[in-house]
């Protein structure tokens, strides 16, 4: 089983124009990769978890010109080389996933949008024909039905073409500005870790000796 990344979070001042930072901290730089990628071009590619942690980081901070992803571990230091063409080359790859299908829902759009302008013709004709047809006048259900028929084979090809394409478009350049982080990989002795949590752990035994002493004192009455 593969061990997933345990990750930290930390967000630096910075101006909010200017320059975003964010720092993930882990224990090994492998978690940030995928261990199980199988393509023979590439031997290192970030691990989705990892990649979705980093992309929501930064997505609430588009308006920053410049954008840093500053990495904290202890361990992999071998692997320090190899993030930043990981992150170049995860983001480029999604990047170019979502242009795909930016223009296949364009084009998919076009194709509806066509046959959309058909059927409006069609209902409008018929409603042209009904109507040279009755000797009674027309019906008002069947009019007012070939009317809704006709705008709804054209509303849906419409919201896809003017307002469909955004999602995607903001994905793609999300992708983009991802692919072009500057990563910096700080390595952090381990006894650093070690010292912390034993002040962490002196910290809470500082806060917990009433308990003990309550107890204590109920035994001793006994």
């Amino acid at each position: 089983m593969t061990a997933r990344p345990v990750l930290g979070r930390h967000r630096f001042p910075a101006h909010p124009t200017r320059a975003a930072t964010v720092s993930v901290r882990v224990r090994n730089l492998a978690q940030l990769f995928n261990l199980l990628d199988a393509s023979p071009f590439w031997d290192r590619d970030l691990d989705a978890q990892a990649a979705a942690f980093i992309e929501e980081e930064f997505s609430e901070n588009r308006s920053a010109v410049a954008w840093h992803l500053h990495v904290h571990a202890t361990e992999g230091a071998d692997l320090a080389g190899d993030l930043q063409p990981a992150v170049e080359h995860y983001y480029t790859r999604m990047a170019h996933s979502a242009a795909l299908r930016l223009r296949e829902q364009t084009k998919l759009g076009q194709l509806a949008l066509l046959g959309g302008v058909v059927i409006f013709l069609l209902a409008m004709s018929a409603r042209g024909i009904l109507a040279r047809l009755s000797t009674h006048g027309r019906s008002p259900l069947l009019d007012e039905g070939l009317i809704i028929l006709a705008w709804l084979a054209l509303w849906r090809p419409i919201e896809t073409l003017v307002y469909g394409w955004v999602p995607l478009y903001r994905k793609r350049r999300l992708y983009q500005r991802l692919a072009a982080v500057q990563v910096t990989v700080r390595m952090e002795p381990l006894h650093q870790e070690a010292s912390e949590a034993a002040a962490h752990r002196h910290d809470t035994a500082a806060d917990g000796p009433a308990p003990v002493a309550h107890t204590q004192k109920k035994d001793s009455s006994r």
